[in-house]
Parts: structure tokens; C-alpha cells; sequence
């Protein structure tokens, strides 16, 4: 339970095998390969065709990106049992060798760019419909707006200005404002004016919060306009639907071979791009890697067994070395992986932490949901779907660790009496079983979440002690980590007592009181012990004291604990009241929809619910516990191996 380690490979062999190696490391999959150590050699240059294949690759990518928007989707069950195209490795050579990759990739892209100009040119005058339909009846041509002597302005106007309009039209005799339309809060006007009144009538309109609308290089009255626009918008969404009828025939017909080509060609593209981490001579190549220290036995065997001309060999990371990082945990620690790499890995060197905040994780998860009925169905769900399915990676680890929370939620919600809403405490069988209900005493729930919470952070901060101690640093262990733990526990019970009003023994509060003061004596004496002159180490000891205040937050934060728990079990009992409340509904429809009710409204709420707790859980580890030990920023071990995306090899090359 711990991170794995890894061993640099070195692989030496005759060039003749360099191809055949490469792809027996693919199908191994156990080896990252790195740049090797400079060895006198320079490495080679860009493999000769490395450019061709990837712009094949990119092509590929492209046509795919658009002709997939003309195939069938899967459906959710489809894409659950896999929709992977099973074909021959000969077969996709042959195909390699007879389908025009380009040829596909200018007729989809043909497709795409007319597409796209008829989209345009469509929605071009559907925003011209849009900005001449106000001005419909308009008899006027648009381009015979002026004369020498009149012009027609377009404004626009808010309801509002009606009234200064009038008076607007009252004061300029000459010209002449004529209502087009009106709609949507806005007034359309023609106003007809002579030259010498247009810039007083115009900085009027103005002030009246008016807006000119000018339609340049537009021929014809608006009616005569909008028709035309009308039969284009026709007409181009006639040609769209031609064209992406074109565009489904098109897919149907290649989208397969296209799907194993891409595969194909990113598996040959990273095969390529793997001789740039080679050196090279004439007749000899040099490789080199990371392995788990597991599979060397296993790696070994197999390159020794198929190769004679290869010399393997294996050694411990140098000082200085950042190995890749490869988490290895036992299947009940292995699903908690999922929550860990969503916040980074750890160091080479470094604790896995996994294992350690595991069992806190589980627990926090089924006190934000404290529901038997919704543990159970959450539990039988993932089972089901990990029974059907098997999913692998992050979506298998992700299952596991939801049937985990749920059995341990169905654990705890029958400990908090409840089920779908339903108090346990009225049931006689199970009325013994409820140790807390978080409803009726929500102090005794806070009280726990606290106490959790104080075991949670010295449980991080006694990690944090013993690495420390394991690295010969004694001193920093015991002063800066032994010395806060025992100070924050005898605290532990004057916060109770002072703060949450609890109720403590006399003898336990005065053995705390003298023990933090000892404690605290002990720190401010120690805080400062690294600091050179007096001054600084007074100072020193002073200033250590305010991490009691962050200590104090941290404790805080497990408030959520509670919060969470009376929030799903109130919307549960909210659920259960709305369903009783809709059964006096007519005609027996009133079960109907209490069937409704309770369906889709528990449904929700675990759904909800599952999430917050799934994500204030994490980050109480995040923030509260890895800030007590764990620094991270290690890099995940990635194996060089076949990736396919759209297809399964059914034989090896």
C-alpha cells in the first residue's frame, strides 16, 4: 500500500529488431519510455514520414469531428456494452494501404465549408427579416429614401417617447413623423423633413431617445426585401439538408474504415514519434525507461525469451532522479485512488496517503447522506452496474468506492435512524439500533462531526511526525508536531466546555487547563529555536501561537458533517410530505402522483446529496488533512501502449 517503485530499464539491441521491439513494449504496456542519458551519441532527428503521418492523423481526426454529426448515435446501453469495431490487423493494412485518406478528408471538408457558407448566408438574412420586419408597409424603396429637397429617416423609439413625439410633430410643422409599426415596447417611425429642418429635428429625436436605422446598398421597398430574403432562407435550407443528406451518405459509407484508419494511424504516429527517445548507431539502438520493480521479472522474461539480440538492464533511481508516480493499493484501498489523483499524486518519495484517509473519506461520505434507503439503493445501483458492465479505470474505481459509501451510509443511516425520511425510532425493531437522530439532536451529530474532526487532523499531523522521524529529523517531530498534538488535545475539552456549552468532569478540566499550559509553555519556549539572535527566538514563539488559529478553522469545517446529514434527511421528510399531501387528489390519480413524487423526488435528492457529500468529503481531506503532511506534485507513470479509441485488434501484428 504504498507508491510503487520503479526501476530504470536500459535496452540495448541490433537495429535490425527496433521495429518488432517497439511494438512487443506496446503490447506489454509496463514500460514509460523517457529520453535517454546522453551516451556520446546524438539522438536522431525527426523520423523521415513522422510529418506525413501525423498530418494523416490530423486529417483523420477532422473528418471524423464532422461526419459524426451524421451517424446514428449510440445508445447509453450501447456505449455501456461498448460499441468498439472489432477487425484483423491485416485487414487494416490492407485498408491503409487501398483508402485515400486525403480523398475523404477534401470531401468532408467540402461538405463542412458549404455547409457552413449556406448557415451563414441563411442566418445573414434571417437577421436581415429581423431588423426590416418593423418597417413592413413602408411603400417606399429603401434606396429612394433622399431627395434634393426631403428626406425619409427610419427611427426607432421606446414606448415612453409618445407624448414628446406629438410634440416634437406639433413644433416642426413641416416635416412629418408617420408611425410604421409598434411592438415589443418600441415606437417605428418615417420621418419626412425638409433639409433645412433636419439637424434641430434630429438632435430632438435624439433627446426623445431616438435611434436612426440606415439599411445602405438595399433596394426595394422593405415587404419586397423580406419576400426575397424569405425564398433565400428557403433555398438555402433546402441546399443545407441536400448537402447533409450528401454528408450521411458520405459517413455511412467510410465512417468504419475511417474510425480504423485513425486508430491505425496514432498507433503508427507514436511508434514514429518513439524514435526521437532513441540513440542510434548504424547497426546498434539504445532505449530507456521506467518499470514498476513488479514487472521486471516479467518484462525481462519476455524480452529475453523473444529476442536474442537485446541486453536489458535494471537500476535503482539516482539521487536527484523524479521517477513517475504509480499508486499500489490492495482492492478494498485501490477505488479511493479515484479521489486522490482528482487532487494530484504524490511524490516519488513521498507517503501514499490513500490508504490512510480511506476509511475517514467513507465515513464523512455516509454522514452527509445518514440514510439507510438511500445507502441501500446507491449500494445495489453501483453493484449492479459494476456486475454488468465491469468498467475499468476511473469509472470502475469511482463504482467501487459508491457501493463502498453506500454499504457504510446503509450502516450509519440505520445508527441515525432513518430511512427514505422515515424515522426508525418509531419502529420498534429497529428502535434500539438509533444511537443519534440528527434531527431531533442535532448537538450530539455537531458534537461527533467535531470529535471526528480532531481525530481526523492529529491523525495528519501524526503522519506528518513520523516522517519526519524516519528522516532523522527528530527534534522538528517532537517540537513542531508531538508538542501541537498533545497541546490541541488537552484543549480539546476547554473548547467543549467553553465553547459548545458541553458538559466535562472537573478532574478532566483541570488536568487540561494545567496541560495546555504546559504545552503551551513548551511551544512558545521551542517555536522560536531556529531563529539566531534572542529577540527572534522570543518573537519566534509568540508568532507560532497564531497556528492555533488555523487549527481552530480547520476543526470548524466539520460542521458540514452535520449540515449535510440535516439536509438530506429534511428534503426526504419533505418528499414523504408532499407525496402524503397529493393522495387526496381524484380519481385514485392521487397515488399516481405520490408514486411520482416519491420516485422522482428521493431520486433527486440522493442524487444531490450523493454529489455534495462526494465533494465536501473530498474536501475535508484536501484542506484539512493533506495540508498536515502531504506536499504532492508528483508525476503519474504513463506506459507506452496501444490506445485505441474506436477499435479492438482481434490478433497481434
Amino acid at each position: 500500500m504504498a507508491v510503487s517503485s520503479m526501476l530504470k530499464v536500459q535496452l540495448l539491441g541490433h537495429d535490425s529488431i527496433r521495429e518488432e521491439l517497439k511494438r512487443r513494449l506496446r503490447d506489454f504496456g509496463v514500460v514509460e519510455i523517457t529520453e535517454p542519458e546522453p551516451a556520446g551519441d546524438e539522438a536522431v532527428d525527426e523520423p523521415e514520414g513522422i510529418a506525413e503521418i501525423s498530418r494523416k492523423v490530423d486529417k483523420l481526426a477532422g473528418a471524423i469531428s464532422f461526419l459524426e454529426n451524421y451517424i446514428e448515435s449510440p445508445s447509453l446501453w450501447e456505449k455501456l456494452n461498448g460499441t468498439a469495431i472489432h477487425a484483423e490487423s491485416r485487414q487494416i493494412r490492407e485498408l491503409a494501404g487501398s483508402f485515400s485518406v486525403d480523398k475523404a478528408w477534401s470531401r468532408s471538408t467540402g461538405l463542412s465549408d458549404r455547409i457552413r457558407e449556406l448557415e451563414n448566408s441563411r442566418d445573414r438574412s434571417r437577421e436581415l427579416v429581423s431588423h426590416l420586419a418593423p418597417w413592413r408597409g413602408l411603400g417606399c424603396p429603401l434606396e429612394k429614401l433622399e431627395t434634393e429637397s426631403f428626406s425619409v429617416q427610419l427611427w426607432t423609439f421606446p414606448s415612453g417617447a409618445a407624448e414628446g413625439l406629438k410634440d416634437i410633430g406639433d413644433k416642426f410643422e413641416i416635416s412629418h413623423l408617420q408611425k410604421v409599426s409598434e411592438g415589443e415596447g418600441r415606437i417605428h417611425l418615417a420621418v419626412i423633413t425638409p433639409a433645412e429642418e433636419d439637424p434641430e429635428l434630429t438632435e430632438a429625436l435624439k433627446k426623445e431617445g431616438g435611434i436612426s436605422d440606415s439599411f445602405e446598398d438595399l433596394k426595394g421597398t422593405p415587404d419586397e426585401i423580406i419576400d426575397s430574403e424569405l425564398e433565400s432562407i428557403k433555398r438555402s435550407q433546402k441546399e443545407i439538408e441536400r448537402v447533409e443528406r450528401k454528408a450521411e451518405e458520405l459517413a455511412a459509407d467510410i465512417m468504419e474504415k475511417l474510425y480504423l484508419l485513425a486508430d491505425y494511424y496514432r498507433e503508427k504516429l507514436a511508434l514514429a514519434e518513439l524514435e526521437s527517445s532513441l540513440y542510434r548507431t548504424e547497426t546498434v539502438f539504445m532505449m530507456e525507461g521506467w518499470v514498476r520493480e513488479l514487472d521486471r521479472k516479467k518484462l525481462e522474461n519476455r524480452i529475453l525469451q523473444d529476442f536474442t539480440d537485446v541486453e536489458i538492464a535494471f537500476r535503482k533511481p539516482k539521487k536527484g532522479e523524479n521517477p513517475p508516480v504509480h499508486l499500489d493499493n490492495g482492492s478494498l484501498v485501490e477505488p479511493n485512488e479515484f479521489v486522490m489523483t482528482l487532487y494530484g499524486n504524490p511524490s516519488y518519495r513521498e507517503l501514499d496517503p490513500t490508504p490512510f484517509f480511506a476509511p475517514f473519506f467513507i465515513l464523512f461520505f455516509a454522514m452527509c447522506l445518514t440514510d439507510a434507503g438511500y445507502g441501500a439503493a446507491l449500494s445495489i445501483v453501483s453493484a449492479l452496474i459494476l456486475i454488468r458492465f465491469k468498467p475499468s479505470g476511473g469509472a470502475g474505481k469511482l463504482l467501487k468506492l459508491l457501493l463502498t459509501g453506500g454499504i457504510v451510509t446503509t450502516v450509519v443511516g440505520i445508527l441515525a435512524g432513518g430511512i427514505f425520511g422515515i424515522s426508525l425510532g418509531s419502529v420498534p425493531a429497529f428502535k434500539r439500533l438509533v444511537l443519534i437522530d440528527p434531527i431531533k439532536e442535532p448537538m450530539k451529530m455537531l458534537y461527533l462531526s467535531f470529535f471526528l474532526g480532531i481525530v481526523h487532523i492529529l491523525f495528519g499531523m501524526g503522519i506528518k511526525m513520523v516522517r519526519k522521524f524516519q528522516e532523522g529529523m527528530a527534534a522538528d517531530a517532537i517540537f513542531d508536531n508531538l508538542f501541537w498534538m498533545i497541546f490541541l488535545i488537552f484543549l480539546a475539552p476547554l473548547g467543549f466546555a467553553g465553547i459548545l456549552d458541553g458538559d466535562v468532569p472537573p478532574h478532566i478540566m483541570l488536568y487540561s487547563k494545567w496541560g495546555a499550559l504546559v504545552m503551551a509553555a513548551a511551544i512558545f519556549l521551542t517555536g522560536g529555536r531556529k531563529k539566531e539572535s534572542f529577540l527572534m527566538k522570543i518573537l519566534g514563539g509568540v508568532a507560532g501561537f497564531y497556528d492555533i488559529v488555523g487549527y481552530f478553522g480547520d476543526v470548524l469545517s466539520y460542521a458540514r458533517l452535520l449540515a449535510l446529514g440535516l439536509a438530506t434527511s429534511a428534503i426526504a421528510m419533505a418528499v414523504n410530505d408532499i407525496a402524503g399531501m397529493v393522495t387526496g387528489l381524484p380519481y385514485y390519480t392521487g397515488y399516481f402522483a405520490m408514486a411520482l413524487v416519491l420516485a422522482g423526488g428521493h431520486l433527486f435528492n440522493l442524487a444531490v446529496n450523493s454529489l455534495g457529500g462526494f465533494v465536501h468529503s473530498a474536501r475535508l481531506q484536501y484542506l484539512e488533512f493533506f495540508s498536515k503532511f502531504f506536499s504532492g506534485g508528483g508525476r503519474q507513470f504513463k506506459p507506452f501502449r496501444s490506445e485505441r479509441r474506436y477499435s479492438v485488434i482481434r490478433d497481434k501484428e
